[in-house]
């Protein structure tokens, strides 16, 4: 009798998951019925491979073709008592949801969907399946486009992400071998499982023009990856950092190194496109000769696009007068050889998908800190290429659209090095468009066995009293994902504690995280982390409280934006938010601050001098913002100079004038301007005034004067801004 209770206590321990110890997670797969057709058995082989690892799969042929349908599927799964799926992955042809009305959610879309095509001005998004509060109104399908379906955001829906599964991307580029890519690609995924390695080798890279090129920033990056990385703070790991400045084409050493079969991560910032990483510029030199070569270059560059003689004639006349140069600078600008060399130098910049038909990327993992890298909605796009071919690349993080430069994109990285699967890494902080391409269930083999993320993140979910106990943990990220779940299960409660450890914690990433969840709580604490982060010792902790310095609008800032601009050493991208803050403030106010902190700033060579630039500095940005303003309520000026003026708002958020801005939303007649001004509105979410423009709405939704589609807008705009 003791031994049977022995073995059912063994059998319990050791598959405690399916007696309800432990909830065992699902995962789905879905996929089209060609792909499944072609690649079948590699699919369930994949499958199998998934299940391996614990994940109960749930593999689906899509037989609905349609985004709702899916939708309703996965939300069917994500709610079974039984093996709750946590991801889903969508292989080949699977419905593409274009969300409208939505820029909001992402980083820094803002395109005008009333002057662009429909698949321009539209984000191509999986948040739509995998966000489950999120609501939609169906508009249409693409006509031309099958697998695109338009989908508007709904007014009554909540204005925020709070994904509840993560999801992938497994789509490879159009043309004849399109399966045979994907069935190799499954294999390799496969195998990785099979034999998973540790993470021990990253690489960050920094391209031509991206967070204005600080080195502030690009040093305190490195520190905070060994913060996150610690492991690799030795001789058996390596953190190795390339910078587009270290080379005339920076491509050749890049597309090198990533071809290192040892390499695990590869963390890229740059810019792109759909089918391009832009990596380099003008190569910056200290010699004369090739200063001169540049400027020639650059001249040729400019007189090369002109179609007829009274062009070349203008643009040479031009240049000439404005640079002080002769005729001939111009040289060779329509010389056969000479074109085919600057060509070739301009191509050599980038990389271009042309070019990685037979390259084998050896990184498992890559990320794209770009704009449209990711765009899976097309039939060939960047980030597919480093996945489908014979390299060890199993997943890819990239943006289907443009993403914003000042994000925070190596968030809780350092997870995945502790056996953290990639798909929970992407949910951390969504945006509309970020999105894995890939096997999201990607898992790097964990430096610490001990460490069950992927179980605790679901049995766990917002368990405070677990993961107050995590906070003591050796490892930042995990100190960082503790903050994060806390916050899940308290919400705004955990404000003051989210405060202790953004004042007290050594890490970075600790700091960085506790900052991020505070702006979520928009509350006292959240003023004062501001206040406090100007002066972090860590460069994005200051940049981004020089960002929220723009957003928030309080006065309580006035001492610590004057503070922050006087000093001589501040960051090119700190600074340059600094400044776009000085123009959202009240210039009477900011003038009294600079005289009052002037003399005691000893550091100042000339301070009679520094007073002259800032007093300028303020005025020219005050008086900038002011004059906005005017175009918007001035009753001369043009319903086209004012819709301009009410977009600027958008990104400038004149809290000084919000009364002004209301008033002139309120009694505008073109329902045009009134619909962009109520819009506009809702993107003053973390402002102090965002009480009175919800008010505002409120009324004017109750006072029925509003047309249906104002209407909506006012509801959206209350549920941004609350």
């Amino acid at each position: 009798m003791k031994i049977r209770l022995f073995f059912v206590l063994i059998i319990l321990l050791t598959y405690g998951r399916s007696f309800g110890a432990i909830k065992q997670s699902g995962f789905a797969i879905l996929v089209d019925a060609k792909s499944y057709k072609e690649s079948g058995k590699e699919i369930d082989a994949y499958k199998k491979a998934i299940e391996m690892e614990g994940l109960k799969c749930f593999l689906q042929v899509d037989k609905w073709q349609n985004p709702d349908s899916i939708k309703s599927y996965l939300k069917g799964l994500h709610a079974s008592k039984e093996f709750p799926i946590e991801g889903a992955v969508f292989i080949g042809d699977i419905p593409v949801p274009m969300l409208r009305d939505a820029p909001h959610l992402s980083s820094a879309f803002k395109m005008d969907q009333e002057r662009y095509a429909w698949n321009r001005s539209s984000i191509p998004s999986d948040r739509f399946y995998d966000d489950f509060d999120l609501t939609f109104t169906f508009l249409k399908k693409d006509e031309k486009l099958p697998l695109l379906y338009y989908y508007s955001l709904n007014a009554d829906s909540p204005q925020k992400l709070t994904v509840d599964i993560y999801t992938a991307r497994i789509r490879p580029p159009e043309g004849k071998d399109k399966y045979e890519k994907l069935s190799s690609y499954l294999k390799k995924v496969v195998e990785f499982k099979k034999n998973p390695v540790p993470v021990d080798q990253v690489l960050y890279f920094t391209g031509h023009g991206y967070n204005s090129e600080d080195f502030r920033g690009w040093m305190d990056e490195k520190v905070a990856l060994y913060q996150q990385f610690d492991y690799l703070n030795g001789q058996k790991g390596f953190l190795e950092y390339i910078n587009f400045q270290q080379d005339e084409h920076i491509k050749f050493r890049l597309m090198a190194e990533l071809k290192r079969k040892d390499l695990d991560i590869a963390l890229l910032h740059h810019h792109g496109g759909p089918t391009t990483q832009l990596l380099d510029g003008t190569q910056e030199t200290y010699s004369i000769p090739a200063s001169i070569e540049n400027i020639k270059y650059y001249l040729r560059s400019k007189l090369g696009d002109a179609k007829k003689p009274e062009d070349i004639t203008r643009i040479k006349k031009s240049y000439m007068e404005s640079l002080g140069v002769s005729e001939a600078w111009f040289e060779g600008t329509f010389d056969k050889k000479q074109q085919e060399a600057d060509s070739l130098y301009n191509a050599n910049l980038d990389i271009n998908v042309e070019e990685l038909g037979d390259w084998q990327p050896g990184a498992r993992l890559v990320q794209f800190d770009a704009c449209f890298n990711g765009s899976f909605h097309l039939n060939n796009y960047l980030a597919a290429n480093y996945l489908f071919n014979d390299g060890q690349t199993i997943l890819t993080q990239a943006n289907t659209v443009n993403s914003i430069q000042d994000r925070w994109p190596d968030e809780m990285a350092g997870l995945l090095g502790l056996g953290l699967r990639a798909g929970f890494w992407n949910t951390v902080n969504p945006s509309l468009e970020t999105h894995l391409i890939g096997d999201p269930t990607l898992t790097f083999k964990s430096r610490e066995t001990g460490l069950k993320l992927n179980d605790w993140i679901v049995s766990k979910k917002g368990d405070t009293k677990f993961w107050t106990t995590q906070l003591s943990s050796p490892y930042a990220d995990v100190q960082a994902m503790a903050l994060y779940q806390i916050y899940l299960g308290d919400g705004p409660k955990a404000s003051n504690m989210l405060l202790k450890h953004f004042t007290d914690s050594k890490y970075f990433t600790v700091r960085m995280e506790a900052f991020k969840l505070l702006s979520w709580c928009r509350d006292a604490n959240f003023i004062k982390a501001i206040n406090l982060g100007i002066g972090d010792s860590y460069e994005l902790i200051q940049r981004y409280a020089a960002n929220f310095m723009t957003r928030t609008g309080d006065p309580a800032h006035i001492p610590f934006l004057i503070g922050a601009i006087i000093q001589n050493n501040t960051g090119k991208r700190v600074n340059y938010h600094l400044r776009n803050a000085l123009g959202l403030y009240d210039q009477e106010l900011l003038l009294k601050e600079l005289a009052q902190q002037l003399p005691g700033k000893e550091f100042l060579l000339d301070k009679e001098a520094e007073r002259v630039d800032l007093e300028k500095l303020i005025k020219t940005e005050c008086q900038g913002v002011k004059r906005y303003i005017s175009e918007v309520t001035d009753k001369g000026s043009t319903d086209k100079e004012r819709l301009f003026g009410l977009k600027t708002f958008r990104n400038d958020n004149a809290h000084p004038y919000v009364t002004d801005l209301i008033n002139f939303t309120d009694t505008v007649k073109n329902d045009n301007l009134k619909l962009t001004g109520i819009e506009m509105l809702g993107w003053f979410h973390y402002s102090v005034k965002r009480d009175e423009i919800a008010a505002f709405c409120q009324r004017k939704i109750e006072s029925g004067t509003l047309s249906p589609v104002c209407k909506n807008e006012a509801l959206k705009t209350i549920n941004r801004v609350k």
